[in-house]
């Protein structure tokens, strides 16, 4: 990569005035992404059962038409998987892009809007997938376009990979496409879902750039019991499996971990304290003080004022699904609970199902849990190729803005990545507020209009930057 300009590599040590202003996107620029989106959000994906392939076919249309091929790969019928790639002069590995296309389910009666029509209402623009993750295939694609309709010289290939299966568990996605196409293995680098651009809640300004650059694990925890069930007009004297189920699931629910900061979460809070206003600042900038023993009080206002980021900071358990019962008059002989725990990367699993066990203090209920460890490496962080290229392209997208790591409350694909050795990393090409943020996989999934352009942009200058 050559050298940052004087003003860029004034911006990187912290110098909010170094950057131009944004570039201006030309009018066809704006419009492709936004009518993209909308044949992607207007094919149902919902997983299962999935039916990326349609979507695939949408990308890859786009792709052809600007001369660049494509293959669509179906471990099943109708799970496509899309691949395409822009040749460099291979003076390095290559760049991996992927974004998803499958999402969540959606219910029609819980949205004002239809889920798979992309609608602009006062201000946002509402559809599945519009945040997870259409938004960034869409401007996966269009970059690679504008790449190639410039004639920009790579140092490197850019592969893009726009997924099957990713919200149940990559069985027909990424897990297929490693095994079946190694190649992807070669990336350097993958860009990947999982960051987060923070927008004010006034939504004057963007204060902050994440990468992602460690999540925590997911496991889940399966409480059981059984009894020898029978008449409920007859209950017997001992508390039936239900019973004894509820009472776990309350006691395990009442549960708080304690707050510990890892490399990722405790450069996360110290980057992001400067710029948070108002009481959680404050708690920020405490914690930030102390990041071996961080203040009870301050974790508390953090879990009170912003849930997802207190749970950066922690392991959490939440009970999730519950399963017991036939019949109104039946007394079930089995009953099962799924506690869903998101651990830190370096968490103790051994420790945390011993005290999942003491707090259900029930030697009948089974706690059944996968106890190894949570194998999800950290990618590099601070003056390397990635965070370079997201500090120049932010300066140029959301001038004076910081750029720092992330480690996510979510699992994305990302974790398989890095254990594969390719470093991987995470953005959010849209500014939101926590509050937009929070309306991924729930009804009325949105983002603001005007965060899509700029989000777009973002993506074509870091991978103009990251083949330099």
């Amino acid at each position: 990569m050559r050298p940052l300009p004087f003003c860029l590599a004034l911006l990187a040590l912290g110098c909010s005035h170094a950057a131009g202003p944004a570039p201006t996107a030309r009018p066809r620029e704006a419009e492709e992404l936004r009518t993209l989106l909308s044949e992607l959000v207007a094919v149902d994906t919902s997983n299962p059962p999935g039916n990326e392939t349609a979507a695939a076919q949408v990308a890859a249309r786009w792709l052809r038409e600007a001369g660049i091929e494509v293959e669509i790969l179906e471990p099943a019928p109708g799970r496509g998987n899309l691949l395409a790639r822009l040749k460099g002069t291979g003076g390095g590995r290559p760049i991996l892009v992927l974004a998803h296309l499958d999402t969540v389910p959606a219910k029609r009666e819980e949205w004002a809007t239809d889920p798979w029509t992309l609608t602009e209402r006062d201000g946002f623009l509402y559809g599945r997938g519009v945040q997870d993750n259409k938004g960034m295939a869409a401007a996966s694609v269009l970059a690679l376009r504008r790449l190639k309709r410039e004639g920009v010289k790579l140092s490197r290939d850019v592969v893009l990979y726009l997924g099957a299966d990713e919200e149940v568990g990559s069985g027909h996605g990424l897990d297929w496409m490693l095994e079946h196409r190694p190649e992807l293995r070669e990336a350097e680098f993958a860009l990947n879902e999982g960051g987060l651009t923070e927008l004010s809640a006034d939504r004057r300004e963007v204060r902050f750039v994440a990468l992602q650059a460690a999540e925590r694990v997911s496991r889940n925890v399966k409480l059981k019991a059984t009894g020898p069930g029978g008449h409920s007009s007859a209950p017997p004297a001992d508390p039936n499996p239900l019973v004894r189920v509820s009472a776990a699931v309350a006691r395990i629910g009442a549960l708080s971990f304690p707050a510990r900061l890892t490399p990722a979460a405790r450069l996360h809070i110290q980057g992001r304290a400067p710029r948070t206003p108002g009481e959680l600042g404050e708690a920020l900038k405490r914690i930030a003080a102390a990041p071996d023993a961080p203040p009870q009080e301050a974790v508390d206002t953090v879990v009170r004022l912003d849930p997802a980021l207190a749970a950066v900071m922690r392991t959490t358990c939440v009970p999730t699904v519950f399963q017991a019962g036939t019949r109104s008059n039946v007394i079930p002989a089995t009953a099962e609970a799924t506690i869903n725990c998101r651990l830190l990367p370096d968490e103790d699993a051994p420790a945390l199902h011993a005290r999942l066990v003491a707090a259900v203090a029930d030697p009948s209920i089974q706690v059944e849990m996968d106890t190894r460890p949570p194998n999800s490496p950290m990618s590099p962080v601070g003056d390397n190729l990635m965070f370079r290229a997201a500090k120049s392209a932010a300066a140029r997208v959301w001038p004076g803005v910081p750029v720092i790591p992330r480690q996510s409350t979510g699992t994305t694909e990302s974790a398989e990545l890095r254990r594969a050795g390719i470093h991987a990393y995470g953005i959010d090409l849209f500014a939101l507020t926590p509050e937009d943020a929070r309306t991924a996989h729930a009804p009325n999934e949105r983002v603001p209009s005007a965060s899509l352009q700029p989000g777009g942009q973002f993506v074509y200058l870091l991978l103009r930057e990251l083949t330099r």
